[in-house]
């Protein structure tokens, strides 16, 4: 499969920011400027931009593909020959083999009992003779007597390396390794075993263990460096690679990438080049503080936190030349956040309820809103995923001193006139209270008034009442007395209490009609007794004048009666 990349570190600038023309452009440059400025225009905008496949004709910057890369326990070494042997085993019988056939002199025991050197089973001992180096086998040696013959030693045979003029003894353990040179200049490693070896072949590198450190031990000059797994990868002749758990290692040999499991490998042929350990796992990092500046412009530094999960490293590796996702997203993160607070006030910053277009209440929510999309849409494009991301804005301690000192100003004055508006409120609601209190009181006195004036209503209907139920009592009394009396008796009755009520003049009275009992001129007779003789008298003969009854007659001493009041007299005594 073949990529269409720009293998371009991803430009510092914003995709949508003008080009860098100077002034006084000549028309080639101005024709060149316009047509950038037309793609800029159909471009999105951000890191995405910079890396748009472009044409598809392109031919491919880089190719992915599978990559032979030996691991460090299937390296084999070199063949048995004239110079290099591989020691078959740990015995002494082994190791004198592999020295008689590369050529090296071996001394056997000279039977000098209890003088010179002595060398014990799993040793070797070293001589150098007229400059030519020797091995001693196990055994007594006496090496005095002969001029020109050093005795250099006694070596255990299980030594990491032992170095005798040019003669070279290496045992490589497990999960070990170590470099060599042949006869070629030819760069070879040595994985697990046991070699004995002499110029021309070389030892370039000690014995090293290959799963101390994650990432690259390359050869540089004589010594193995350790180099970092993922942003910086050590150059060198060859190396050691360790590929951790959750991770990818990630290799280029010429145009094409490819990439290994976790594990111990071995690079050494020519280029061949490890690029780094990709973490393919689900991880988070806080990027380093990015300063951007406002519309006043306010310097604003922004923390931020991204999470995400890598699924294509090599995809990554080829378009952004980075192996950390993070890595790559943070240069966008900075584009992004210079676009979105550079287009905002301080204002704005402090109060995001004022932004265009943006309902919430929180900075951090509206950052993350207006750059998740973007970002998203990056990392998908190169074989990743944004699980998370979040802000967090703070100020230089100068600019954050006077917008605090700005924000208790405020503070004070918002203050003051929520106090005056507290009192404003008190004193209204104190006045509502009064004017709430003399509506009462006069409820009250109004309340009071109507219950006397019922009451004093209730008092004199009860008076009427009484009043009438005794007149309509006396009514019935005198009608009683008239009751079985003839018209002689009625008269002499009428006439005792005309004389008591102090009547004077009395004309006669006629026999044939009661008319003739009312004295001529008299006209104060009791309603009451008006009232009994149209009761008892004959309906041919009631024809009685009204009277307005005298003073203290049937009444009560302190109230006198109207005359509508005699008039109704009669109708309840017939009642």
């Amino acid at each position: 499969m073949s990529l269409a990349l720009d293998n371009k570190i991803p430009s510092t600038t914003s995709a949508t920011a003008p080009p860098p023309y100077g002034v006084g452009v000549t028309a080639n440059e101005a024709k060149e400027k316009k047509s950038f400025e037309q793609r800029e225009s159909s471009m999105p905008t951000g890191l995405v931009a910079a890396f748009s496949l472009g044409d598809d004709k392109k031919k491919p910057h880089l190719e992915i593909g599978e990559l032979k890369i030996e691991r460090v326990d299937e390296v084999k070494p070199p063949a048995n020959s004239a110079n290099f042997q591989t020691v078959e085993d740990d015995s002494d019988d082994s190791y004198l083999a592999a020295f008689e056939a590369i050529g090296v002199p071996i001394r056997r025991e000279s039977g000098w009992l209890g003088m010179g050197h002595r060398v014990l089973p799993g040793q070797i001992g070293l001589i150098s003779r007229r400059g030519v180096p020797e091995v001693a086998s196990i055994g007594q040696h006496y090496t005095y007597i002969e001029c020109r013959t050093l005795w250099k030693g006694i070596r255990p045979l299980s030594d990491k390396i032992i170095q005798h003029k040019n003669v070279t003894i290496c045992n490589i353990g497990s999960n070990q390794g170590a470099f060599i040179q042949d006869i070629k200049h030819n760069i070879i490693p040595l994985g697990p075993g046991r070699y004995v070896f002499k110029q021309p072949y070389k030892l370039l590198t000690s014995v090293v263990s290959t799963i101390d450190r994650d990432g690259a031990m390359a050869l540089q000059g004589s010594k193995l460096i350790y180099g970092a797994s993922s942003t910086a990868p050590v150059n060198g002749r060859a190396a050691f690679v360790k590929v951790p758990v959750g991770y990818v290692g990630l290799f280029r040999d010429g145009n094409t990438i490819g990439e290994k499991p976790p594990g111990e490998y071995v690079i050494y042929k020519q280029g061949m080049e490890f690029l780094g350990n990709a973490n393919v796992q689900e991880y988070g990092k806080n990027l380093d503080i990015i300063r951007v500046y406002t519309k006043d412009p306010t310097p604003v530094m922004v923390d931020v936190y991204v999470r995400v999960e890598l699924h294509q490293p090599r995809i990554l590796r080829g378009k952004t030349q980075y192996i950390s996702l993070i890595d790559a997203l943070e240069e966008l993160v900075a584009l992004k956040l210079k676009d979105t607070i550079g287009a905002l006030t301080r204002n704005e910053l402090q109060n995001p309820n004022e932004i265009p277009d943006y309902k919430g209440s929180s900075l951090a929510e509206y950052l993350k809103a207006v750059s998740t999309a973007e970002l998203s849409e990056f990392a998908k494009s190169v074989g990743g995923s944004l699980l998370s991301i979040g802000f967090r804005v703070h100020y230089e301690d100068s600019y954050q001193n006077a917008m605090n000192n700005q924000a208790v100003q405020t503070l004070k004055v918002d203050t003051r006139l929520k106090n005056a508006n507290a009192v404003a409120r008190e004193e209204k609601i104190i006045a509502e209270g009064k004017k709430d209190s003399h509506l009462v009181l006069e409820q009250g006195r109004i309340t009071a008034e109507v219950e006397r004036v019922e009451k004093m209503a209730v008092a004199k209907a009860k008076a009427i009442r009484a009043i009438a139920e005794a007149e309509a009592a006396a009514i019935r009394t005198v009608a009683n007395a008239y009751k079985g009396l003839d018209q002689q008796s009625i008269q002499a009755t009428v006439l005792e209490r005309l004389a008591a009520q102090g009547v004077q003049k009395v004309k006669e009275i006629s026999d044939k009609t009661t008319v003739t009992f009312v004295p001529e001129g008299f006209s104060g007779m009791n309603s009451i007794d008006l009232a009994a003789l149209r009761r008892i008298s004959p309906a041919s003969q009631q024809n009685i004048p009204e009277s307005k009854p005298p003073s203290g007659l049937f009444q009560s001493p302190s109230r006198p009666e109207s005359k509508s009041r005699a008039r109704a007299a009669p109708r309840s005594f017939a009642g």
